[in-house]
């Protein structure tokens, strides 16, 4: 059996139930909170599986060992964990619900141990259990509370925002890996290029969702900060780029991702005038 195999089953199960999800309820801001819930996911994983290699996915899509890395755990992190969160939020799943399901996702995790798709480095099963135990155990809450609290809406448009920028940004390093950073942090280029970038896309998060509050059309300003930052880059050897035309597709991701939170925003304004 191929090792994507069952990375792939696991995705389209997760999308199955998201979609069941979000057409059963017919609620937009599930859908919203599932951005918020894979952008959390994903700084985790920048910090533990980015920074301190603390297990190794093996899907064997591509064959740069470190982009592949991120493809199995967007299997994870992307789709089946926010899954599992969105459906104990929406259902209010409690303590006895919440139990078996945690232990469902520390068997496939040795599951995936015993296929040899997966490795641990220094992260072992039940740092998952407490993780995940955590998470879904919180999501109900967070949920409720983002509805009520302004400040709180900020961060889960900023986490939403981190989702979708660095996944598009993925997407331009796997369509063109001559496209990338290097700084000289890790050996391993590939590793350099997602850590340093991963950085940026949180400062760009940041200012993209501060702008949505203090002044919407700030984000002209920000758009050219972040222009200028890029070409910065190039100029000094940080930012690798194979022509112009990687600029264009810098900006258009800039500015669809601030579309994104606008609708984002205002998703979760309605859901706050319902209740």
């Amino acid at each position: 059996m191929a090792n994507y195999i069952p990375y792939l089953l696991l995705t389209v199960i997760s999308i199955g139930v998201l979609l069941w999800i979000f057409i059963s309820t017919k609620d937009l801001s599930y859908l919203v909170y599932y951005f918020l819930i894979a952008g959390l996911a994903y700084v985790f994983e920048y910090i533990i599986l980015i920074l301190m290699n603390s297990y190794t996915y093996k899907p064997h899509l591509v064959s740069i060992g470190v982009y592949d890395s991120i493809l199995g755990d967007l299997s994870s992190q992307a789709f089946s964990v926010p899954a599992a969160a969105i459906l104990v939020t929406v259902y209010q799943v409690r303590l006895k619900g919440v139990l078996p399901l945690v232990i469902l996702f520390m068997g496939i995790e040795k599951l995936f141990l015993y296929l040899n798709i997966y490795d641990h480095n220094w992260w072992r099963t039940y740092y998952t259990g407490i993780f995940l135990f955590l998470t879904f155990f919180l999501s109900k809450w967070f949920y409720r509370m983002i509805i009520k609290v302004t400040l709180l809406r900020f961060v889960a448009l900023f986490f939403s925002l981190i989702f979708f920028l660095s996944n598009g940004l993925f997407l331009l390093f796997l369509v063109m890996p001559e496209v990338h950073f290097e700084v000289g942090w890790f050996e391993n280029s590939y590793r350099d290029n997602i850590a340093f970038s991963t950085l940026l896309i949180i400062g760009e998060s940041l200012l993209l969702t501060l702008a949505l509050y203090i002044r919407r059309y700030s984000v002209i300003g920000i758009l050219f900060l972040f222009t200028l930052v890029h070409y910065y880059f190039v100029q000094v050897s940080v930012f690798h780029v194979s022509n112009e035309y990687v600029y264009l597709i810098l900006i258009g991701l800039t500015v669809s991702s601030y579309f994104f939170i606008l609708w984002g925003n205002d998703i979760w304004i309605k859901k706050q005038m319902k209740m």
